[in-house]
């Protein structure tokens, strides 16, 4: 087989057959600045922009003017800042795509090549081996047993056999032997791409949490416009009225949170970005929030505890048939002809295999049989070989007994035992395969293998058990060189915290929750224990992230609440998993779910600070529409109160926030949080309001003065009560921060400077010299409602999330 050569890949290519698809997963950049520019919030307020321009022209007021130039200077910058925010957000998740290169196996020239997956061409041959997925559509050229798993694609769990000229679907994978195919629709023309082409893109997979944020903006968005449109019922002939226009501008302006969902997808696309550089790769949104909720993580032995760097450490001979020389020279010939080059086998080509020797029939290894069968031509004669899990071919030898003493006499059980044999029954592989349980073995040898252990993993498992989450070893190897391999990194597990498939499969569905809790080591696991446990978890509300590489963890992974790949395993675990840790880092997941929970928690923070001026104005509206109250609000002075409760406290949460508690509940704890941090607001202000009319000769702007200056206040301090909790590190920062914010403030109230600067800000934003007078009575005020703001939140913390304060 020769493949294509240079020169027809190169024309191929100038003809555009090449697998490059348009679908990309991040937005384009003039997708981004359409959407922005003409948002459904920016086209609201453009419509609230040319209602006040129209009654500044009519009237000729200038406050009509000013909040006409006020509104559409911010729309203007949150609109560009949107847009940077969101292309810089792109660029970032652009780099995390790149990081995990896709490559298949081709042939051309008549040589096996690595390249690109998008670099395949129309009629490239394509290797296809155990745990490869189909990248492009095609047609199999070359078959050796292959089975074809198209589940992600029809949602059909069970496996296709497929011969030479059956089709195969990009999308799907090889669940067990190999082959080669060639490449027919490429690009936007494979078949998954024609049912992905909207699905792909990271707009659409919101997270749940920003599913929730978006759900509270469409209900503050419906609240606007009800308000609205119950004061202009209540009051049909306030258009005469400057101060009602104000009002209901104001009120629009004030609930519409446009940098809330922005603010929320920048923060998780940014933190993408960051685990990426920690050592992982988030594919699914869902992941980030999913790792408060972990609490326990299932893993394979490979890659967590071990480095998966595989050596032979010694060869038993179970026979005096062949010698030893003889014996290494059969285990390198099966390693050469065998056409699964999976890790275990790798291990033996450090074996001069026979040159004579020349494959006749196979069946490749699979995860549900843990073996594999070679039938060989060598000197004329056929010889027919097996290998496979100690354990398991060790009840078809003929010589039990014997092994089994040589096994325990030896003290083999620390190591990963394989058996390696030959099949005596005389049958045809083909018959061998209809009915594997009548196999005869004559054991030639054990195999005994070991791994290098990572130096690192216990103290990423001694803080997992800090955050209470509990981890259990779900491996295919047997129980006792798992267990040793946990005693040399320093983890002592006892015998009876120890089960294998077999006896899983003798226990109950009633009892087997009970039985996974107890244990943690399961041996000898095939696939569908493996997913008996998963669903078993999950049936219990036990939230489970489960870590693999192969094939056989496949069905565990997609089952379970987070699938995390490693970066080695294979394409279609990495392709379903929801995390792929690069370079098989399990030691640095606690470091990614600290940093998953500090993206959830600068949400939540923000979120807090959007949504606490946002029902401030609500409880304003329905008290001034119902009760006669003041309302103290203007178009400027909201935009005012942006910046300093809002705009400048979110940019230092995002780029300081250090807490890395879970947030199980976040709902609960935005809506209490934002009720009693917008009620005291709105307390605070009348209370200002009721204290200055004490004074004899205070005016409407006095009052307006005395209720701005405790809003700015007290939301400072509503700023220290959202970023405080247990073990904060930038207490002392903060704090200093709210004070600079309330300093800023009391020097453009306090001042009478007429430096040009300094006047334009005042008067744009309507703040009037705030007379000495009431200095007192606004800082008693002040000072008593942010106390009781603080206190009453510190409360409500202990009752929401007792273990994060």
């Amino acid at each position: 087989m020769t493949g294509l050569t240079n020169n027809e890949v190169q024309e191929r290519i100038n003809k555009g057959q090449q697998n490059r698809s348009t679908v990309t997963k991040t937005k384009k950049i003039r997708e981004i600045i359409l959407e922005n520019v003409f948002s459904i919030f920016n086209l609201v307020i453009t419509s609230v922009i040319l209602f006040l321009l129209y009654f500044f022209i009519t009237t000729g007021d200038e406050r009509l003017l000013y909040d006409t130039i006020g509104t559409t200077f911010v729309i203007s910058l949150n609109t560009f800042i949107a847009v940077y925010q969101e292309i810089r957000a792109k660029k970032a998740l652009d780099k995390v795509s790149l990081l995990l290169k896709k490559e298949v196996k081709v042939i051309r020239d008549g040589k096996e090549t690595v390249i690109d997956q998008k670099d395949v061409v129309v009629d490239d041959i394509i290797v296809l081996e155990r745990g490869d997925q189909v990248v492009v559509d095609g047609v199999v050229v070359e078959s050796n047993k292959l089975e074809i798993d198209e589940s992600l694609l029809t949602g059909e769990s069970l496996p296709i056999n497929k011969r030479n000229g059956d089709e195969v679907l990009s999308g799907s994978f090889c669940l067990s032997g190999n082959g080669f195919y060639k490449a027919e629709k490429v690009g936007d023309n494979s078949y998954a791409n024609e049912i992905t082409k909207t699905a792909k893109k990271f707009k659409l997979n919101l997270s749940p949490l920003q599913i929730k944020l978006n759900f509270i903006v469409k209900v503050l968005f419906s609240t606007a416009i009800f308000l609205v449109i119950l004061e202009i019922i209540r009051n049909p002939s306030g258009f005469s009225d400057l101060d009602f226009i104000r009002k209901i501008s104001t009120v629009m302006l004030s609930l519409i949170p446009q940098g809330l969902v922005l603010m929320s997808s920048v923060t998780f696309a940014l933190g993408i970005y960051r685990i990426s550089k920690i050592g992982a790769i988030i594919q699914k949104l869902n992941a980030i929030e999913s790792f408060a909720n972990v609490k326990i993580v299932c893993t394979d032995k490979t890659g967590t505890l071990t480095q998966n760097k595989l050596a032979v450490n010694r060869i038993t001979p179970l026979t005096t048939k062949f010698t030893k020389e003889q014996i290494e020279e059969l285990l390198g010939t099966y390693a050469k002809l065998s056409s699964d080059k999976n890790a275990t086998l790798r291990t033996l080509e450090i074996y001069q295999p026979d040159a004579s020797a020349s494959v006749v029939e196979e069946i490749p290894f699979s995860s549900e049989n843990k073996m594999s069968l070679l039938q060989l031509a060598i000197e004329k004669q056929k010889l027919t070989i097996i290998f496979g899990g100690y354990d398991i071919l060790n009840e078809k030898s003929i010589d039990k007994q014997k092994a089994e003493e040589i096994f325990e006499r030896d003290g083999l059980k620390i190591y990963r035992n394989l058996l390696f044999g030959i099949e005596t029954s005389g049958r045809s592989l083909k018959e061998i395969e209809e009915n594997l349980s009548d196999i005869k073995i004559e054991p030639v040898c054990i195999v005994s293998i070991t791994d290098q252990v990572r130096g690192d993993v216990m103290e990423a498992i001694n803080l997992f058990h800090k955050n209470n989450i509990e981890i259990k070893i779900l491996s295919g190897d047997n129980a006792y060189a798992i267990q040793a391999v946990a005693k040399e990194i320093g983890w002592d597990i006892k015998d009876n915290e120890l089960i294998s498939g077999s006896e899983i499969e003798q226990v109950s569905d009633s009892d087997i929750f009970k039985v996974i809790l107890e244990k943690k080591i399961f041996a000898r696991l095939k696939p569908e224990h493996k997913l008996r446990i998963i669903k078993t978890l999950r049936k219990e509300k036990i939230y489970t992230a489960m870590i693999g590489d192969g094939v056989n963890d496949l069905p565990a992974i997609k089952e379970s609440d987070m699938g995390i790949a490693m970066e080695e395993g294979s394409q279609i675990t990495k392709e379903v998993a929801d995390i792929v840790l690069l370079k098989n880092k399990f030691a640095l997941l606690p470091s990614i779910f600290d940093e998953g929970n500090k993206i959830v928690n600068t949400v939540s923070s923000v979120a807090k600070l959007f949504l606490t001026k946002n029902f401030m104005v609500i409880y304003f509206t329905i008290l001034s529409m119902f009760f006669a109250f003041e309302f103290p609000l203007t178009p400027r002075r909201v935009s005012l109160i942006n910046i300093f409760s809002i705009g400048l406290p979110s940019f230092i949460i995002a780029l300081r926030n250090s807490n890395v508690s879970k947030l199980t509940n976040f709902s609960k704890d935005l809506f209490s949080f934002v009720l009693i941090s917008a009620g005291i607001l709105v307390a605070g202000s009348y209370i200002g309001q009721f204290y200055t009319e004490k004074f004899s000769g205070f005016t409407a702007e006095d009052i307006q003065m005395v209720m701005l200056s405790v809003m700015i206040f007290i939301t400072s301090v509503n700023f220290l009560s959202v970023v405080m909790h247990k073990n904060e590190k930038n207490m002392k920062l903060y704090v200093l921060y709210a004070l600079g914010l309330v300093a800023l403030y009391s020097f453009l109230s306090l001042t009478q400077s007429q430096f040009i600067l300094i006047g334009w800000i005042k008067t744009f934003y309507e703040i009037s010299f705030l007379e000495h007078r009431y200095l007192g009575i606004t800082a008693a005020i002040a000072l008593i409602s942010g106390a009781a703001l603080f206190i009453l939140q510190f409360i409500r913390g202990k009752f929401i999330n007792p273990h994060n304060n």
